[in-house]
């Protein structure tokens, strides 16, 4: 019995889209909140395959266990 493919999934964060700059100007307009300059995207850039712990890490030098993670995260 033949059966239909139900989905088709894509993982576009770099794989079939660089989203490197997108997610460099977020964490930007994050530490623009905070009141600090922004970072290169070069230096944001190796950061961005971490996800949000990474970009949060190379922006704020804070880890989940660091006081204010949870505040800068949402």
């Amino acid at each position: 019995m033949k059966t239909g493919v139900g989905a088709v999934l894509f993982d576009l964060d770099g794989t079939l889209a660089d989203t490197a700059p997108d997610l460099a100007r977020a964490l930007n307009r994050v530490r623009a909140e905070e009141g600090l300059p922004p970072l290169p995207s070069e230096v944001a850039r190796p950061h961005t395959s971490s996800g949000a712990r990474g970009l949060l890490k190379a922006g704020f030098d804070v880890t989940p266990e660091s006081e204010g993670y949870r505040a800068l995260r949402e």
